[in-house]
């Protein structure tokens, strides 16, 4: 996360609760005009953003970066609640959306709740109050954040290999983690608190961005894919694509043709 940036301007602060969204699956415009800074009260989803895959439950902040969005959606588990923050800066805080759990669970959402207060109250001084507020939240992120980076790092090796080789022939488990000097159940937790999936998934979810590019160029079909991306029974792929994509292949390949 960008650390010297100026807050030039809160849009608006919006309370979203579970009656809001009750279908499973709801698809975002293609452009986002602000940043977003959420906070969970409840809920659990998966979110598609651009070519990541996000985790958000209880008591976590969701960061969504202002731009054009090749892909925005949102799969339920659970309908929650949350805040929603618009806002601009001087510069990019950062150019990939994230999520962050807070271990100051209390602390974090009261100052979700008292900026919405500040803002819907419309008080004499209060854009000058929510903008503190918010320095004060990502203050807060911040330090959660460097207390989260220590030890994340350690596993690079053992990623640059992944990223490296996905497509091909990849050590095992233990193999991977030893190129990173730990155990592979440690690996594990490093990747799920790194990338929110464990390393299998992480590999899966390589496979599946790079399966999507082949589509969109509407020169493969989706057998040619699959074998592409190293899998030898096109239905697994298949089901595999439409887990973690949200649709089968062929109707990706049929949507992203009439764009």
């Amino acid at each position: 996360m960008e650390r010297n940036f100026v807050i030039t301007k809160i849009k608006s602060v919006i309370y979203v609760g579970p009656e809001k969204y009750t279908e499973k699956r709801t698809v975002f415009r293609k452009e986002l005009y602000y940043n977003e800074l959420i906070f969970h009260y409840s809920g659990e989803a998966t979110v598609y953003f651009n070519r990541q895959q996000l985790q958000t439950a209880p008591n976590t902040v969701r960061f969504l970066p202002q731009g054009s969005v090749s892909r925005y959606e949102v799969l339920r588990r659970e309908s929650g609640d949350c805040i929603d923050v618009f806002f601009c800066t001087d510069r990019p805080i950062s150019q990939e959306a994230f999520v962050l759990p807070t271990h100051e669970v209390s602390r974090m959402g009261l100052l979700f709740k008292k900026l919405f207060a500040l803002w819907v109250s419309k008080e004499t001084g209060y854009t000058f109050r929510c903008m503190s507020l918010l320095y004060e939240i990502l203050s807060q992120m911040e330090m959660q954040e460097q207390r989260m980076s220590g030890g994340l790092h350690s596993i690079d090796p053992s990623v640059s290999c992944i990223q490296k080789n996905f497509l091909g022939q990849l050590p095992d488990m233990d193999a991977l983690a030893a190129l990173s000097g730990i155990s592979y159940s440690y690996m594990k937790k490093l990747f799920v608190r790194r990338f929110g999936l464990s390393p299998k998934q992480y590999i899966i979810q390589l496979k599946m961005n790079y399966a999507c590019d082949l589509l969109r160029t509407g020169q493969y079909t989706v057998s040619q894919a699959s074998e592409q991306c190293g899998f030898r029974d096109v239905y697994f792929f298949s089901r595999q694509f439409k887990k973690y994509m949200g649709c089968p292949p062929s109707v990706f390949a049929k949507n992203s043709a009439e764009h």
